[in-house]
Parts: structure tokens; C-alpha cells; sequence
């Protein structure tokens, strides 16, 4: 059973593990925030939020959330980053095992970048 409270971890590396992502950004995925000196596309990640659902049973099921950010000087290339992410984190894993599902979805501009801003729940 994966530690919930460490899925950062593991969704950095299935954002590492896909082809798509890494033509679009290399290895430039980051927690929280990008360094400085980062030029050119790249990705944040966060977790934010921790849900525990509860049965008279006592706790069923831990949720968090994770933020996945795709930052990019060009709107339709942030889109594409975007897409891509979607495309391949929106599944049932095996090992670890997770369901990770889109939650919602916005999109933001700052410090002239633009910034597709995915929620995921991860169960």
C-alpha cells in the first residue's frame, strides 16, 4: 500500500515515465516551485488537500490531491503540456496501486507564463 501522504513521489515519476511528457519538457518537473534559472516548459506539481472518507467501520479510504501545472511562454503549448498530462496520469495503476482521477481544471497567467492548472484526486 502506497503512503498517500508521499503520492507527489510517485506521480513525479509516472510524469517522468511517459514519452509524450518528456518530448514536451524534458525532465523539468518540479514540487512546489521551478528554480530561477528554468528556461523554456516545464511542470509543478503540489500536494493539496488530504480527504479521509469514513464508514461506521471506522476509515475507508485516504484521497488526496494533487495540483499538476503546465507552464509555458505560449498558450497552445501549455494546452498541449496540459493534454498530454491528462492523457496519461487519467487511469487505473497496477503498482503502486492508484486511481487517479481528473477533479477540475483552470487556468491562469503570471510573470508571463501561462499556467494550466490540473486537480487530481489519488485514491
Amino acid at each position: 500500500v502506497m503512503n498517500k501522504l508521499k503520492v507527489t513521489t510517485e506521480i513525479r515519476s509516472l510524469l517522468l515515465s511517459s514519452p509524450a511528457i518528456s518530448a514536451l519538457v524534458q525532465d523539468k518537473i518540479f514540487p512546489l516551485v521551478a528554480p530561477t534559472d528554468t528556461q523554456g516548459d516545464f511542470i509543478i506539481y503540489q500536494r493539496d488537500g488530504y480527504k479521509t472518507d469514513y464508514t461506521k467501520m471506522g476509515r475507508y479510504m485516504d484521497k488526496p490531491l494533487v495540483y499538476i501545472n503546465a507552464v509555458s511562454d505560449d498558450y497552445d503549448r501549455s494546452q498541449e503540456i496540459a493534454s498530454a498530462i491528462y492523457d496519461w496520469l487519467e487511469d487505473d495503476f497496477i503498482n503502486p496501486t492508484m486511481r487517479i482521477r481528473l477533479e477540475d481544471s483552470t487556468e491562469d497567467y503570471e510573470d508571463g507564463k501561462f499556467i494550466q492548472v490540473l486537480q487530481f484526486s489519488i485514491e
